[in-house]
């Protein structure tokens, strides 16, 4: 008698515990057509708003409710298939339609031929960890794209939304190398806007800001290449940098920057020419012979600067004195 006393008790127990687990507990019966539930319990019952009558003798997946994660799906059909248990999260709607997500741990019960009778299913309503992931998540995606418009920010000069100069000196720095590697020149022009003070003093700042934006999106069109990029190099100058260019071709590239500014035909009537110009010099160099680059931005000024004098409205390449 006192083995089936024992049993009892291991049989009272088992009871127990599974009555007042924290976690959800339901068997379903595999050996019936679609796996029905035949016993939860009161954690599963609190966890999902529904009463056992209501759930006993129906297939699990109606708590997704047709939301299906279609990968914990597949992992469950292959350790139903090769009898292994496994463990997936399932978004899952309880009886009012709230949202709660459900790990499931679900385990074979095998009988003494070898069979398996049931599956022993543990829920675990994990949405505050799902939701502190997926705010996690978020916060690193934002932490990231904030990171990202930072640099952009940099980067970038906030009047035109052209490259500013700190953009233009690191660029210089890679494109250099690349030109020795690739035995490329690098053209530098500089331009500056003709008697844009007297343009400013006469319009006004906000004229003038309207000036800087038309001017630079001028040049930011004539580009020849990708590779090539306008930069405002500070006030009213700005910068070009281009890759592999033959005199030629910068020759004619400069003079059609001066021309396309002259075209705009924005009036200015302190300027001898009635209409803002630009002045513009520029330098050539060859990585390969050269290891300076800060020289071609020098040089590129000086022939600016000549163009200045020369009567600006006009391009004018540096030649060494």
């Amino acid at each position: 008698g006192g083995g089936g006393g024992g049993a009892m008790v291991e049989q009272y127990l088992l009871e127990a515990i599974v009555r007042d687990a924290r976690d959800g507990i339901t068997i379903s019966d595999c050996s019936r057509p679609d796996n029905p539930l035949v016993f939860v319990n009161d954690a599963f019952t609190r966890m999902t708003g529904y009463d056992a009558e209501e759930v006993i003798g129906k297939n699990c997946r109606f708590l997704q409710r047709g939301d299906i994660n279609l990968s914990a799906v597949h992992t469950i059909k292959i350790a139903m298939l090769t009898h292994e248990p496994c463990l997936v999260t399932l978004k899952n709607y309880r009886k009012d339609g709230t949202i709660f997500w459900n790990e499931l741990s679900l385990t074979p019960i095998i009988n003494k031929n070898g069979l398996i009778t049931h599956y022993l299913g543990i829920q675990k309503d994990v949405s505050a960890q799902v939701i502190l992931n997926q705010t996690l998540h978020e916060e690193n995606h934002l932490l990231k794209s904030n990171k990202e418009m930072l640099e952009y920010l940099v980067n970038i000069d906030a009047l035109t939304g052209l490259h500013n100069r700190r953009f233009l000196e690191d660029q210089l720095v890679i494109q250099w190398k690349l030109a020795s590697r690739h035995i490329n020149t690098i053209t530098i022009f500089m331009i500056d806007i003709d008697y844009f003070k007297a343009f400013n003093d006469t319009y006004g700042h906000t004229a003038g800001d309207e000036a800087l934006r038309t001017i630079a999106k001028t040049l930011n069109n004539c580009f020849m290449r990708g590779s090539d990029f306008v930069a405002r190099y500070g006030g009213e100058e700005f910068t070009i940098l281009a890759i592999g260019m033959t005199e030629l071709q910068a020759h004619e590239y400069s003079t059609k920057l001066v021309q396309k500014i002259e075209n705009l035909n924005i009036h200015h009537k302190g300027s001898p020419l009635g209409h803002l110009t630009i002045s513009l010099g520029y330098s050539q160099a060859n990585p390969q012979y050269h290891n300076d680059q800060n020289l071609v931005i020098e040089q590129a000024d000086r022939a600016l600067y000549s163009a200045k004098v020369e009567g600006k409205n006009r391009a004018v390449a540096y030649r060494e004195q």
